[in-house]
Protein backbone atom coordinates (compact mmCIF):
# COMPACT_ATOMS: atom_id res chain seq x y z
CA UNK A 1 0.00 0.00 0.00
CA UNK A 2 1.78 4.01 -1.17
CA UNK A 3 1.91 6.25 1.82
CA UNK A 4 -0.73 8.78 2.07
CA UNK A 5 0.36 11.77 -0.24
CA UNK A 6 0.80 14.89 2.17
CA UNK A 7 -2.61 16.77 2.70
CA UNK A 8 -3.29 20.49 2.72
CA UNK A 9 -6.29 21.63 4.28
CA UNK A 10 -8.52 24.12 6.61
CA UNK A 11 -8.52 24.16 9.96
CA UNK A 12 -11.90 26.73 11.63
CA UNK A 13 -12.91 27.06 14.93
CA UNK A 14 -16.34 28.13 13.94
CA UNK A 15 -17.68 27.02 10.31
CA UNK A 16 -21.25 29.12 8.95
CA UNK A 17 -23.06 28.38 6.20
CA UNK A 18 -24.91 30.80 3.85
CA UNK A 19 -23.00 33.71 2.70
CA UNK A 20 -19.20 32.71 1.71
CA UNK A 21 -17.50 35.49 3.07
CA UNK A 22 -18.80 35.31 6.83
CA UNK A 23 -17.84 31.47 6.45
CA UNK A 24 -15.27 32.16 9.79
CA UNK A 25 -15.84 34.18 12.27
CA UNK A 26 -13.51 32.97 14.42
CA UNK A 27 -10.56 33.03 11.45
CA UNK A 28 -8.83 30.05 9.82
CA UNK A 29 -6.01 29.16 8.71
CA UNK A 30 -4.36 26.11 6.11
CA UNK A 31 -2.34 23.84 6.98
CA UNK A 32 -0.07 21.43 5.39
CA UNK A 33 -0.23 17.86 7.12
CA UNK A 34 3.08 15.45 5.79
CA UNK A 35 2.68 11.99 4.95
CA UNK A 36 4.52 10.50 7.91
CA UNK A 37 3.39 13.28 10.46
CA UNK A 38 0.63 13.36 12.90
CA UNK A 39 0.79 17.36 13.60
CA UNK A 40 0.46 19.66 10.63
CA UNK A 41 2.56 22.97 10.07
CA UNK A 42 0.14 26.07 9.89
CA UNK A 43 1.19 27.84 6.01
CA UNK A 44 -1.26 30.80 6.07
CA UNK A 45 -0.03 32.94 9.89
CA UNK A 46 0.19 36.19 8.37
CA UNK A 47 -3.95 36.13 7.61
CA UNK A 48 -7.14 36.79 9.57
CA UNK A 49 -8.76 33.94 7.29
CA UNK A 50 -7.73 31.80 4.87
CA UNK A 51 -9.25 29.08 2.52
CA UNK A 52 -10.10 27.01 -1.29
CA UNK A 53 -6.57 25.62 -0.91
CA UNK A 54 -6.12 23.97 -4.90
CA UNK A 55 -2.93 23.04 -5.86
CA UNK A 56 -1.56 23.55 -9.06
CA UNK A 57 -0.89 21.10 -12.39
CA UNK A 58 2.82 20.82 -10.94
CA UNK A 59 2.06 20.17 -7.54
CA UNK A 60 4.54 22.98 -6.45
CA UNK A 61 1.99 25.77 -5.77
CA UNK A 62 -1.16 26.75 -4.34
CA UNK A 63 -3.98 28.80 -5.28
CA UNK A 64 -6.30 30.03 -2.11
CA UNK A 65 -8.27 32.71 -1.06
CA UNK A 66 -7.81 35.04 2.14
CA UNK A 67 -8.83 37.60 4.46
CA UNK A 68 -5.93 39.90 5.45
CA UNK A 69 -7.62 41.05 7.95
CA UNK A 70 -10.98 40.52 10.06
CA UNK A 71 -13.87 42.32 7.86
CA UNK A 72 -11.23 43.05 5.14
CA UNK A 73 -12.37 41.38 1.18
CA UNK A 74 -11.51 37.86 0.65
CA UNK A 75 -9.05 38.09 -2.47
CA UNK A 76 -7.16 35.65 -4.59
CA UNK A 77 -3.62 34.27 -3.19
CA UNK A 78 -1.18 31.71 -4.56
CA UNK A 79 1.96 30.80 -2.32
CA UNK A 80 4.46 27.81 -2.90
CA UNK A 81 3.94 24.88 -1.49
CA UNK A 82 5.35 25.18 1.67
CA UNK A 83 3.81 28.32 2.16
CA UNK A 84 6.90 30.54 0.94
CA UNK A 85 6.45 33.31 -1.73
CA UNK A 86 2.77 34.18 -1.04
CA UNK A 87 1.53 37.05 -3.79
CA UNK A 88 -1.91 38.27 -4.43
CA UNK A 89 -3.41 38.04 -7.52
CA UNK A 90 -6.89 40.10 -7.43
CA UNK A 91 -7.76 43.27 -6.03
CA UNK A 92 -11.29 42.96 -6.18
CA UNK A 93 -13.64 45.56 -4.55
CA UNK A 94 -16.28 42.70 -3.71
CA UNK A 95 -15.18 39.16 -2.26
CA UNK A 96 -13.12 37.02 -4.43
CA UNK A 97 -12.71 33.50 -3.55
CA UNK A 98 -13.02 29.60 -4.18
CA UNK A 99 -10.58 29.81 -7.38
CA UNK A 100 -8.98 27.05 -9.49
CA UNK A 101 -6.54 26.69 -12.09
CA UNK A 102 -7.35 26.97 -15.67
CA UNK A 103 -5.11 26.07 -18.85
CA UNK A 104 -2.66 28.69 -20.38
CA UNK A 105 -2.40 30.43 -17.01
CA UNK A 106 -5.30 31.71 -16.26
CA UNK A 107 -7.77 31.02 -12.96
CA UNK A 108 -11.35 31.28 -12.58
CA UNK A 109 -12.78 32.06 -9.22
CA UNK A 110 -16.18 33.30 -7.89
CA UNK A 111 -16.69 37.16 -6.93
CA UNK A 112 -19.51 38.46 -4.97
CA UNK A 113 -21.02 41.73 -4.16
CA UNK A 114 -23.96 43.55 -4.76
CA UNK A 115 -25.60 44.88 -7.57
CA UNK A 116 -28.36 47.60 -6.67
CA UNK A 117 -27.98 46.78 -3.33
CA UNK A 118 -28.61 43.55 -3.94
CA UNK A 119 -25.93 40.56 -2.86
CA UNK A 120 -24.62 38.54 -6.29
CA UNK A 121 -22.16 36.01 -7.05
CA UNK A 122 -20.97 35.11 -10.69
CA UNK A 123 -17.26 33.98 -11.74
CA UNK A 124 -14.88 35.23 -13.16
CA UNK A 125 -11.43 34.60 -15.32
CA UNK A 126 -8.42 36.57 -15.10
CA UNK A 127 -4.54 35.89 -15.88
CA UNK A 128 -2.56 34.24 -12.84
CA UNK A 129 -1.36 37.38 -12.67
CA UNK A 130 -4.76 39.30 -12.00
CA UNK A 131 -4.74 40.79 -15.49
CA UNK A 132 -7.45 40.93 -18.24
CA UNK A 133 -10.25 39.84 -15.43
CA UNK A 134 -13.50 39.57 -17.17
CA UNK A 135 -16.88 38.18 -16.00
CA UNK A 136 -17.99 34.65 -17.19
CA UNK A 137 -21.86 34.28 -15.93
CA UNK A 138 -24.53 37.38 -16.56
CA UNK A 139 -27.91 35.74 -15.42
CA UNK A 140 -29.46 36.06 -11.86
CA UNK A 141 -28.70 32.67 -9.82
CA UNK A 142 -25.47 33.31 -7.13
CA UNK A 143 -22.71 31.24 -9.17
CA UNK A 144 -20.08 29.53 -7.08
CA UNK A 145 -17.38 27.72 -8.61
CA UNK A 146 -16.58 23.86 -7.81
CA UNK A 147 -13.85 22.58 -9.56
CA UNK A 148 -12.44 23.08 -13.29
CA UNK A 149 -13.08 19.34 -14.98
CA UNK A 150 -10.82 17.15 -16.79
CA UNK A 151 -12.48 17.86 -19.89
CA UNK A 152 -12.10 21.95 -19.61
CA UNK A 153 -15.77 22.66 -18.74
CA UNK A 154 -15.65 24.82 -15.28
CA UNK A 155 -18.58 23.08 -13.00
CA UNK A 156 -20.39 25.42 -10.77
CA UNK A 157 -23.37 25.39 -8.21
CA UNK A 158 -26.25 28.10 -8.91
CA UNK A 159 -30.00 28.77 -7.64
CA UNK A 160 -32.77 26.58 -9.52
CA UNK A 161 -34.46 27.82 -11.19
CA UNK A 162 -31.51 30.70 -12.07
CA UNK A 163 -33.78 33.61 -10.28
CA UNK A 164 -32.58 35.94 -7.74
CA UNK A 165 -35.40 35.17 -5.34
CA UNK A 166 -35.74 33.56 -1.64
CA UNK A 167 -37.29 30.46 -3.16
CA UNK A 168 -34.88 29.96 -5.99
CA UNK A 169 -31.88 30.03 -3.18
CA UNK A 170 -33.44 27.36 -1.23
CA UNK A 171 -32.33 25.04 -4.34
CA UNK A 172 -28.97 24.25 -6.16
CA UNK A 173 -28.26 22.96 -8.91
CA UNK A 174 -24.54 22.00 -10.26
CA UNK A 175 -24.08 23.24 -13.72
CA UNK A 176 -21.21 22.96 -16.37
CA UNK A 177 -20.16 25.98 -19.06
CA UNK A 178 -17.21 26.95 -20.84
CA UNK A 179 -14.10 28.86 -19.29
CA UNK A 180 -15.74 31.58 -21.51
CA UNK A 181 -19.30 31.51 -20.09
CA UNK A 182 -20.58 29.60 -23.22
CA UNK A 183 -22.63 26.53 -23.15
CA UNK A 184 -24.77 26.85 -19.69
CA UNK A 185 -26.16 23.81 -18.63
CA UNK A 186 -27.25 21.93 -16.27
CA UNK A 187 -25.41 18.75 -14.90
CA UNK A 188 -28.53 16.97 -14.53
CA UNK A 189 -32.22 18.18 -14.24
CA UNK A 190 -33.22 17.34 -10.56
CA UNK A 191 -36.37 19.00 -9.17
CA UNK A 192 -36.64 18.14 -5.48
CA UNK A 193 -37.20 21.44 -4.36
CA UNK A 194 -35.28 22.44 -1.06
CA UNK A 195 -32.07 20.69 -1.63
CA UNK A 196 -28.69 22.51 -1.97
CA UNK A 197 -25.88 20.88 -3.93
CA UNK A 198 -22.05 21.83 -3.81
CA UNK A 199 -18.55 21.24 -2.25
CA UNK A 200 -18.29 19.54 -5.67
CA UNK A 201 -14.99 17.23 -6.82
CA UNK A 202 -14.45 15.37 -10.08
CA UNK A 203 -13.29 11.48 -9.09
CA UNK A 204 -10.71 9.42 -11.53
CA UNK A 205 -13.64 8.06 -13.50
CA UNK A 206 -15.26 11.14 -14.50
CA UNK A 207 -18.03 10.94 -11.54
CA UNK A 208 -18.77 13.79 -10.05
CA UNK A 209 -18.99 13.41 -5.94
CA UNK A 210 -20.59 16.54 -3.84
CA UNK A 211 -23.03 17.04 -0.41
CA UNK A 212 -26.52 17.18 -0.81
CA UNK A 213 -28.11 19.72 1.83
CA UNK A 214 -31.54 20.04 2.88
CA UNK A 215 -33.12 23.46 4.27
CA UNK A 216 -33.09 22.26 7.86
CA UNK A 217 -29.17 20.83 7.72
CA UNK A 218 -27.81 23.58 9.43
CA UNK A 219 -23.92 23.73 9.70
CA UNK A 220 -24.46 20.05 10.40
CA UNK A 221 -22.74 18.59 7.08
CA UNK A 222 -24.71 17.28 4.38
CA UNK A 223 -25.13 14.02 2.45
CA UNK A 224 -22.50 12.37 -0.19
CA UNK A 225 -23.92 11.84 -3.30
CA UNK A 226 -22.81 11.02 -6.88
CA UNK A 227 -23.23 11.63 -10.54
CA UNK A 228 -21.83 8.57 -12.76
CA UNK A 229 -20.72 9.33 -16.17
CA UNK A 230 -23.81 8.15 -18.77
CA UNK A 231 -26.40 8.38 -15.70
CA UNK A 232 -29.10 10.31 -15.86
CA UNK A 233 -29.97 11.14 -12.56
CA UNK A 234 -27.80 11.18 -9.17
CA UNK A 235 -27.27 8.55 -6.85
CA UNK A 236 -27.09 8.64 -2.91
CA UNK A 237 -23.36 7.48 -1.77
CA UNK A 238 -23.15 5.96 1.34
CA UNK A 239 -26.02 6.58 4.75
CA UNK A 240 -28.31 9.43 5.41
CA UNK A 241 -27.27 11.29 8.03
CA UNK A 242 -26.52 14.51 6.97
CA UNK A 243 -22.78 14.70 8.41
CA UNK A 244 -20.21 15.41 5.53
CA UNK A 245 -18.39 18.29 4.00
CA UNK A 246 -15.57 19.00 0.95
CA UNK A 247 -15.54 15.30 -0.24
CA UNK A 248 -12.55 14.98 -2.11
CA UNK A 249 -10.72 12.07 -4.21
CA UNK A 250 -7.45 10.70 -2.31
CA UNK A 251 -6.85 7.48 -4.44
CA UNK A 252 -8.71 5.05 -6.76
CA UNK A 253 -11.91 4.08 -4.96
CA UNK A 254 -11.42 6.77 -1.76
CA UNK A 255 -12.24 10.00 -0.78
CA UNK A 256 -11.15 12.21 2.17
CA UNK A 257 -14.04 13.76 3.78
CA UNK A 258 -15.05 16.03 6.72
CA UNK A 259 -16.89 14.03 8.99
CA UNK A 260 -19.31 16.12 11.85
CA UNK A 261 -18.32 14.17 15.30
CA UNK A 262 -20.55 16.62 17.05
CA UNK A 263 -22.21 15.41 20.56
CA UNK A 264 -25.82 15.06 20.62
CA UNK A 265 -27.19 18.41 21.45
CA UNK A 266 -24.17 20.62 20.37
CA UNK A 267 -24.49 23.83 18.80
CA UNK A 268 -21.92 23.88 16.61
CA UNK A 269 -20.79 20.82 14.84
CA UNK A 270 -16.70 19.82 14.65
CA UNK A 271 -15.45 18.08 11.40
CA UNK A 272 -12.67 15.88 11.33
CA UNK A 273 -11.13 14.03 8.39
CA UNK A 274 -11.98 10.60 7.32
CA UNK A 275 -10.83 8.19 4.40
CA UNK A 276 -13.99 7.08 2.73
CA UNK A 277 -14.34 4.23 0.70
CA UNK A 278 -16.80 4.41 -2.19
CA UNK A 279 -16.99 0.44 -3.33
CA UNK A 280 -18.03 -0.37 0.31
CA UNK A 281 -19.68 3.14 0.81
CA UNK A 282 -18.73 3.57 4.04
CA UNK A 283 -16.33 5.45 6.07
CA UNK A 284 -13.02 4.19 6.61
CA UNK A 285 -10.15 5.41 8.91
CA UNK A 286 -9.70 8.45 10.51
CA UNK A 287 -7.25 10.50 8.82
CA UNK A 288 -7.02 13.92 11.71
CA UNK A 289 -8.90 15.01 14.19
CA UNK A 290 -8.11 18.12 16.47
CA UNK A 291 -9.76 18.48 20.19
CA UNK A 292 -11.07 22.02 19.31
CA UNK A 293 -10.76 23.13 15.82
CA UNK A 294 -12.91 21.93 12.93
CA UNK A 295 -10.64 20.61 9.90
CA UNK A 296 -12.34 20.76 6.12
CA UNK A 297 -11.84 21.19 2.71
CA UNK A 298 -8.92 18.82 2.63
CA UNK A 299 -6.87 18.04 -0.78
CA UNK A 300 -3.45 15.79 -1.59
CA UNK A 301 -0.82 18.01 -2.32
CA UNK A 302 -0.17 16.43 -5.36
CA UNK A 303 0.49 16.89 -9.36
CA UNK A 304 -2.41 17.05 -10.68
CA UNK A 305 -3.84 16.74 -14.81
CA UNK A 306 -4.24 19.50 -16.75
CA UNK A 307 -7.69 20.16 -17.97
CA UNK A 308 -8.12 20.01 -21.81
CA UNK A 309 -8.75 23.45 -23.33
CA UNK A 310 -11.31 24.51 -25.04
CA UNK A 311 -10.56 27.18 -28.34
CA UNK A 312 -13.31 29.95 -27.78
CA UNK A 313 -15.27 29.99 -31.05
CA UNK A 314 -16.86 33.39 -29.38
CA UNK A 315 -16.74 36.87 -31.35
CA UNK A 316 -16.15 39.39 -28.72
CA UNK A 317 -16.88 42.40 -31.45
CA UNK A 318 -20.17 41.15 -32.38
CA UNK A 319 -23.17 42.72 -29.98
CA UNK A 320 -25.38 39.62 -30.30
CA UNK A 321 -25.90 35.98 -29.61
CA UNK A 322 -28.09 33.11 -30.98
CA UNK A 323 -30.81 30.42 -29.49
CA UNK A 324 -31.56 27.42 -31.48
CA UNK A 325 -34.31 25.20 -29.99
CA UNK A 326 -34.60 22.06 -32.19
CA UNK A 327 -37.88 20.76 -30.76
CA UNK A 328 -40.20 23.04 -28.49
CA UNK A 329 -42.23 19.94 -28.42
CA UNK A 330 -40.07 17.81 -26.04
CA UNK A 331 -40.48 19.03 -22.50
CA UNK A 332 -40.75 17.10 -18.88
CA UNK A 333 -43.52 19.65 -18.59
CA UNK A 334 -45.84 17.66 -21.05
CA UNK A 335 -46.86 14.22 -21.09
CA UNK A 336 -44.77 11.60 -21.43
CA UNK A 337 -42.38 14.41 -22.25
CA UNK A 338 -43.82 16.01 -25.16
CA UNK A 339 -46.56 18.99 -24.80
CA UNK A 340 -49.92 18.59 -26.66
CA UNK A 341 -50.67 21.89 -27.62
CA UNK A 342 -49.65 23.63 -30.82
CA UNK A 343 -46.62 25.68 -30.63
CA UNK A 344 -47.01 28.95 -32.77
CA UNK A 345 -44.62 31.49 -31.71
CA UNK A 346 -41.91 31.69 -28.77
CA UNK A 347 -41.53 35.34 -26.83
CA UNK A 348 -38.31 36.04 -25.76
CA UNK A 349 -38.56 38.19 -22.08
CA UNK A 350 -35.15 40.17 -20.99
CA UNK A 351 -34.24 40.39 -17.70
CA UNK A 352 -33.27 44.38 -16.78
CA UNK A 353 -29.46 45.67 -16.12
CA UNK A 354 -30.29 46.23 -12.46
CA UNK A 355 -31.97 42.80 -11.77
CA UNK A 356 -35.61 43.92 -11.03
CA UNK A 357 -37.46 43.97 -14.21
CA UNK A 358 -38.26 42.34 -17.16
CA UNK A 359 -39.22 43.26 -20.74
CA UNK A 360 -40.35 41.45 -23.83
CA UNK A 361 -37.70 41.75 -26.64
CA UNK A 362 -40.52 40.46 -29.28
CA UNK A 363 -41.62 37.31 -30.83
CA UNK A 364 -40.56 34.78 -33.15
CA UNK A 365 -42.35 32.03 -35.29
CA UNK A 366 -42.42 27.90 -34.48
CA UNK A 367 -41.80 25.77 -37.12
CA UNK A 368 -44.25 22.83 -37.30
CA UNK A 369 -40.96 20.45 -35.83
CA UNK A 370 -41.09 22.60 -33.06
CA UNK A 371 -38.00 24.79 -33.97
CA UNK A 372 -36.68 28.12 -33.80
CA UNK A 373 -33.77 30.24 -34.39
CA UNK A 374 -33.40 33.56 -32.78
CA UNK A 375 -31.10 36.43 -32.12
CA UNK A 376 -31.03 37.99 -28.62
CA UNK A 377 -28.68 40.95 -27.03
CA UNK A 378 -24.90 39.44 -26.12
CA UNK A 379 -24.72 38.84 -21.98
CA UNK A 380 -27.96 39.89 -21.35
CA UNK A 381 -30.27 37.21 -19.37
CA UNK A 382 -33.30 36.27 -21.14
CA UNK A 383 -36.24 33.61 -20.95
CA UNK A 384 -39.02 31.64 -23.08
CA UNK A 385 -42.85 31.67 -22.99
CA UNK A 386 -43.82 28.86 -25.80
CA UNK A 387 -47.38 30.83 -27.15
CA UNK A 388 -50.37 28.73 -29.48
CA UNK A 389 -51.68 30.45 -32.57
CA UNK A 390 -54.12 32.86 -30.04
CA UNK A 391 -51.30 34.16 -28.38
CA UNK A 392 -51.65 32.62 -24.81
CA UNK A 393 -48.83 30.94 -22.96
CA UNK A 394 -48.58 26.85 -23.40
CA UNK A 395 -45.15 26.88 -21.33
CA UNK A 396 -43.37 29.59 -19.71
CA UNK A 397 -39.32 29.21 -18.48
CA UNK A 398 -38.98 30.22 -14.79
CA UNK A 399 -35.11 30.26 -15.28
CA UNK A 400 -32.78 32.90 -16.70
CA UNK A 401 -30.14 31.81 -19.16
CA UNK A 402 -27.49 34.64 -22.03
CA UNK A 403 -25.79 34.19 -24.75
CA UNK A 404 -22.29 35.14 -25.04
CA UNK A 405 -21.19 37.52 -28.24
CA UNK A 406 -21.34 35.50 -31.13
CA UNK A 407 -22.44 32.51 -29.56
CA UNK A 408 -24.55 29.88 -31.17
CA UNK A 409 -26.30 28.04 -27.93
CA UNK A 410 -28.46 24.80 -28.78
CA UNK A 411 -30.64 22.20 -27.14
CA UNK A 412 -32.68 19.97 -27.96
CA UNK A 413 -36.21 20.99 -26.84
CA UNK A 414 -37.27 23.27 -23.95
CA UNK A 415 -36.38 21.51 -20.63
CA UNK A 416 -36.49 18.37 -22.14
CA UNK A 417 -34.87 14.86 -20.77
CA UNK A 418 -31.42 15.00 -21.03
CA UNK A 419 -30.43 11.51 -20.81
CA UNK A 420 -32.24 11.70 -24.98
CA UNK A 421 -29.90 12.56 -27.65
CA UNK A 422 -32.27 14.75 -29.50
CA UNK A 423 -33.78 13.34 -33.44
CA UNK A 424 -30.86 13.06 -35.79
CA UNK A 425 -32.67 15.35 -38.92
CA UNK A 426 -32.35 19.23 -39.91
CA UNK A 427 -35.06 21.37 -38.15
CA UNK A 428 -36.62 23.19 -40.33
CA UNK A 429 -36.28 26.55 -39.16
CA UNK A 430 -32.81 26.79 -40.61
CA UNK A 431 -34.22 25.68 -43.69
CA UNK A 432 -35.25 29.37 -44.03
CA UNK A 433 -31.41 30.50 -45.40
CA UNK A 434 -30.12 30.34 -41.75
CA UNK A 435 -31.71 33.41 -40.93
CA UNK A 436 -32.43 34.56 -37.29
CA UNK A 437 -35.14 36.03 -36.50
CA UNK A 438 -33.63 39.01 -35.08
CA UNK A 439 -34.47 40.67 -31.69
CA UNK A 440 -31.59 42.81 -30.98
CA UNK A 441 -32.87 46.11 -30.63
CA UNK A 442 -31.24 49.80 -30.78
CA UNK A 443 -30.76 50.19 -26.96
CA UNK A 444 -30.29 46.56 -26.73
CA UNK A 445 -27.14 46.63 -28.64
CA UNK A 446 -25.90 49.14 -26.50
CA UNK A 447 -26.62 47.60 -23.68
CA UNK A 448 -24.68 44.31 -24.97
CA UNK A 449 -21.76 46.66 -26.00
CA UNK A 450 -21.34 47.63 -22.45
CA UNK A 451 -21.18 44.51 -21.00
CA UNK A 452 -18.13 43.24 -22.48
Amino acid sequence: MSPRPDLLFVQAETILDGNAPQRFPSGSQIVRLPSESKRPLELTPEFFAAADPQVDFSGAKILFSAQKNAGAKWQIWEMNADGSEKRQITNCTGDCLRAAYLPDGEIVFTVEGLRSGRPESYLAVSKIDGSQMHRITFGPGNFWLETVLRDGRVLASASSPLQDTEAARKTRLLYTLRPDGAALEALRCEHQSSVRRGDAAELEDGSIIFVRKGSANGTSGGTLAEVRKNDPGESAVGGLAPKYRSPRPLSAGTVIVSRSSAPRGASQAKFDLYAFDLKKQMDGDLIYSDPKLSSIQAVPLIANPVPKRFWSTLNMESQAGYFISLNSYVSTEGIKGRLAAAIARVRVISLENTGTGERSLGEAPVEKDGSFYVEVPANQPVRFELLDANGQTIVAERSWIWARPGEQHGCPGCHGDKALAPENRWPLTLKRFDTPTALLEKNDAAEAAHAH
